[in-house]
């Protein structure tokens, strides 16, 4: 059996159609929707055009790291797959990833290659996070639609910052992987938990890889603003505090308080230091 996970936050606008996507497929599985405070359409979508649903209802945001946490404590799958509320797969994707996985018992995690809505690529992997890793993916990401992008050579070449690392956007984790490092470090309230979720299944022995067959739509699109940073920059000073030199934590931080100030880099970081 595979356990479906999906994190819902307001999700109302994609979550039929991601939903849906899971029909397609003659693999057993059961679907469970942990709820973060939604105030839409969400849960009455869910409840009336997708019963089998399990729905984990919550009074407030959990953030993404503790609701996938929450809804694997009781999964009964040997495999999870880990959805976003605006991602859905295409044809025959689950049977691919499945396959992958048992085809290799070393395998800890195996990730689609997305796409956007239109049709065109988009990165599910990144070079490690860090003050090289950042630039290469700086270097990288204007060129996502090309399919060049994509290939062995720009993998080759970003492997030198490091290991790569694929977004929970939608990847499929071996339960005994996903429980064995613990799931998600619930810190990170959103952003850099799949980062740090990649580093401690490779660092518990366990391989990561990209099944280039199956195909995922992921709506997604990371745009800074005042909303966004006040949720990743506290996830990225935990992060680089936690995995990176700490000149580079300096680095960092010293970058951030001139583009957004001491005021609300401190508050960050209190963010931080108490989790």
């Amino acid at each position: 059996m595979i356990s479906v996970i999906i994190a819902n936050h307001n999700g109302e606008e994609h979550l039929a159609r991601c939903l849906g996507s899971l029909g397609g497929s003659a693999l057993e599985t059961e679907v469970l929707l942990v709820d973060n405070g939604s105030s839409d359409g969400s849960l009455d979508l869910v409840k009336n055009d997708f019963p089998s649903v399990q729905i984990f209802e919550q009074g407030t945001n959990l953030g993404f790291a503790a609701a996938n946490n929450l809804a694997a404590e009781t999964a009964r799958g040997e495999a999870l797959l880990l959805l976003n509320a605006d991602a859905w797969l295409e044809s025959h994707a689950l049977e691919r990833l499945l396959a992958r996985l048992e085809a290799d018992s070393g395998l800890g995690l195996v990730a689609p290659r997305l796409r956007y809505p239109n049709g065109s690529w988009q990165f599910a992997w990144s070079p490690t996070r860090g003050v090289l890793g950042e630039v290469m993916q700086k270097l990288r990401n204007p060129f996502e639609a090309w399919s060049w992008a994509h290939g062995r050579l720009v993998w080759g070449l970003t492997r030198l910052a490091g290991r790569t690392w694929y977004t929970a956007a939608c990847v499929l984790v071996r339960t005994a992987a996903y429980r064995a490092v613990g799931g998600f470090d619930t810190d990170y309230f959103m952003y850099f938990e799949d980062v740090d979720f990649c580093m401690r299944l490779e660092a518990d022995g366990w391989r990561l890889a990209i099944e280039p067959k199956a195909i995922a739509t992921h709506v997604g699109g990371f745009k800074s603003n005042a909303g966004v940073d006040a949720l990743y920059r506290p996830s990225q000073l935990r992060f680089y505090r936690t995995h990176r030199p700490a000149w580079e934590a300096r680095y960092v931080e010293r970058r951030l308080r001139r583009r957004y100030g001491d005021a609300a880099v401190d508050g960050w970081l209190l963010q931080e230091n108490t989790g």
